[in-house]
């Protein structure tokens, strides 16, 4: 809405002007769910992701208070303050899991403001069995906003559907009535779901006309899979990205959100972020074994980047079956089959490391097959050997595999 040059100067701190992207960071979750992790030590939590460049950090009052002083400062991040509680997402793996979901008011936009706030964050359910709650609820954040409007704080609005009347079929339209809805009442900027549709989510951007920053959603598997999200939410049209738990509960939160920002404000893409720069000497991991389904995408990529159409039986790698199902077997680039060739057809490639063949000089021996210690060579129709070249530096098994098996690794 943005009414008054102090509701402008308080965004600023968090929404970055040179840019209009933003990338703020959820550590509120004590205040509704308890002593997860990540925010156990929460001050240190706090400082790692400040470190990492974060716009805004998202806390309880009662947190706000504590560790204020790590916003000090010009580079320090923006504060932004939650002035509701709800027990609507203590699920039945919680010690106190919700019997009916209750929402409360515990801080007003001036309180938030003495802490330090840069901008108020509350919720907005829709989707109540009774229209007198939800008409209820819209007064007490229409209340909100008009005070925000006094004072000069920004007013964040999180509608999340939430309640009997949501179902599968209806709950991304709902995402939009309820963005469309905060907007009315008097929403300077949104933090709302994203519902996992670019051309959809266009229309609810325009349709706000306000700032979006999408939730990062459910703790992610990958750091690939979280940045996808990021990169369409972008795409789409959204300001920034609001995220939790797949912060605050990663091995080096400030990594973390080093990562998003790269994304967010340098416009790199998932890609660009999670893989080495093509040209520096990697090696293919198999990464995580456990979680190969057998589909195969793996041989196809392989099999279609080096000209061999859908065949699977022309990829340089290859799938073997075992007792503990499917595993993928890749070059590990020892080195063994180069030793061994007689002709001097395999070589070393200086600038990936990865082994390069040279097929004027393959006399089609097969010595490299029996002596590759990994078992991975194999003769093609034309008795040539399948060898891995890794792409030129960013293997394609790696980048089509849905389940991120593969990882590639810097080559020491």
């Amino acid at each position: 809405m943005m009414t008054s040059p102090g509701k402008e100067i308080r965004l600023s701190r968090i929404i970055d002007p040179r840019d209009d992207r933003a990338v703020v960071i959820a550590a509120d979750h004590g205040y509704m769910l308890g002593p997860i992790k990540g925010v156990i030590d929460l001050e240190r939590t706090i400082s790692s992701v400040a470190s990492g460049g974060a716009d805004g950090i998202l806390l309880s009052p009662g947190q706000a208070a504590k560790v204020g002083r790590l916003f000090r400062g010009p580079r320090a991040p923006g504060m932004l303050v939650r002035a509701d509680w709800t027990n609507a997402f203590r699920s039945k793996t919680y010690t106190l899991p919700s019997r009916h979901v209750q929402h409360r008011y515990m801080t007003s936009p001036r309180q938030a403001m003495a802490l330090g706030a840069e901008a108020i964050v509350i919720y907005f359910f829709v989707g109540y069995a009774d229209d007198t709650e939800e008409a209820e609820h819209v007064a007490k954040v229409a209340r909100f906003a008009r005070e925000c409007d006094r004072i000069g704080m920004p007013f964040i609005v999180e509608p999340i559907p939430l309640g009997e009347r949501i179902t599968g079929a209806n709950y991304n339209e709902l995402v939009k009535i309820s963005i469309r809805m905060s907007a009315e009442i008097g929403a300077d900027a949104i933090k709302a779901p994203y519902t996992n549709d670019v051309d959809f989510y266009r229309e609810v951007v325009k349709s706000a006309g306000i700032p979006i920053l999408i939730l990062g959603g459910a703790k992610s598997k990958t750091l690939r899979d979280a940045l996808e999200v990021v990169e369409e939410a972008l795409e789409s049209g959204a300001t920034g990205t609001v995220f939790g738990r797949n912060v605050i509960q990663a091995p080096d939160p400030g990594d973390m959100v080093r990562s998003i920002c790269q994304v967010v404000h340098e416009g790199k893409s998932a890609r660009d972020v999670t893989k080495p720069v093509i040209g520096e000497r990697v090696r293919l991991k198999v990464a995580r074994a456990a979680d190969c389904t057998g589909c195969r995408i793996c041989e196809v990529a392989c099999s279609n980047a080096h000209g061999g159409g859908f065949d699977v039986e022309a990829a340089r790698l290859y799938l073997k079956e075992g007792r503990g199902g499917p595993r993928p077997l890749v070059c590990t680039l020892c080195g063994r089959c180069v030793e061994v060739c007689p002709t001097g057809a395999l070589s070393m490639d200086e600038r990936t490391g990865a082994v390069i063949l040279e097929e004027s000089r393959c006399d089609s021996c097969g010595i490299c097959v029996e002596e590759c210690p990994v078992g991975v060579i194999r003769m093609d129709e034309n008795r040539r050997p399948l060898i891995c070249d890794l792409c030129g530096g960013a293997p394609e098994c790696e980048e089509w595999c849905p389940r991120e098996v593969f990882e590639i690794v810097p080559r020491r």
